[in-house]
């Protein structure tokens, strides 16, 4: 987070009121440089340029920057931002993408007694997070089905709220502001503002070329250690329940993002209370046949 909040100031520093510039054969100067603040969240716009013309012509650039190692486009999908980001359809979109691997979840295990690749000993499935990525990460991954202007809603902001549409720069509110018309791929400390300019991409141009990922990764319960990693939104989670004195589970797909892991890992630990579970050993006479587990019982 260090570096790409360098990179922000690195661009901005280009870009001092009062210099000038060239954009597109015409010379600006600057009236305004800041990073577009709003009042909660983060819009797609980290630096906003205003430029004015000795005709008096106003040229507005609103850059998102990226950092050319960078991964994630989006990290911490919640429902909000869900349709922020992929607009009323949002929610269908979502669902596509898990339909599409859900036979991935269906095979993988919700209990583990021991160790397995990333996934400590005593440790229980709560669901699967949902994240956006320009690359695929791990199995449960693959590549969102997007059109070209879908894509440009998910890169330039188009779907944001008001607030963050419109966000303030350095303490003006300026109308769409939050709402990115450039992508600035950064690496170098040292760019001038020639490199900066001439690296601008249109979003529009640059989503033609771009391929979006999602990935789903898993939230678990740490039995041993009692808690889960924070009250993250699934898009699948694990509805536990005891059926016939045993413990089961089932797999919820069709409300993706509706559910957090703490509502989720609560309802899990009351159940393992109810079943008066002392020891993670004791889910052995207790866990019904259709839980897959590792290793297999």
């Amino acid at each position: 987070m260090t570096n790409f909040i360098n990179s922000e100031h690195n661009v901005e520093k280009l870009f001092p009121v009062g210099t000038t510039f060239y954009f597109e054969g015409k010379e600006y100067k600057v009236s305004l440089c800041g990073k577009p603040r709003p009042s909660q969240g983060e819009c797609k716009t980290d630096v906003y340029i205003k430029g004015i013309a000795s005709d008096g012509e106003v040229r507005e650039l609103k850059i998102s920057v990226k950092q050319k190692n960078a991964d994630f486009l989006e990290n911490k999908m919640s429902v909000d931002r869900a349709y922020e980001i992929l607009g009323k359809d949002a929610s269908d979109i979502i669902l596509r993408c898990l339909r599409s691997i859900q036979d991935r979840f269906e095979d993988d295990c919700l209990v583990y007694f021991e160790k397995r690749g990333r996934t400590g000993a005593h440790t229980m499935k709560l669901g699967w997070k949902f994240e956006l990525l320009n690359k695929l990460s791990g199995e449960k991954s693959g590549v969102l089905e997007l059109t070209d202007e879908q894509k440009k809603d998910v890169f330039a902001g188009i779907n944001l709220s008001q607030d963050k549409k419109n966000s303030r720069v350095n303490g003006q509110i300026i109308n769409d502001s939050g709402v990115a018309d450039y992508i600035l791929y950064i690496d170098d400390a040292d760019m001038t503002q020639d490199d900066c300019l001439r690296n601008l991409q249109p979003i529009e141009e640059y989503v033609k070329s771009q391929t979006v990922y999602f990935a789903c990764k898993a939230l678990n319960y740490r039995f041993d250690e009692n808690k889960w990693d924070g009250p993250r939104p699934l898009a699948v989670y694990v509805d536990w329940f005891i059926n016939n004195g045993k413990l089961d589970a089932q797999l919820i797909f069709d409300e993706p993002l509706e559910h957090r892991g703490r509502e989720v890992g609560e309802k899990l630990k009351s159940i393992l209370k109810e079943l008066k579970i002392k020891s993670f050993d004791d889910l052995k006479g207790i866990l019904s046949p259709d839980v897959r587990c590792y290793p297999k019982g």
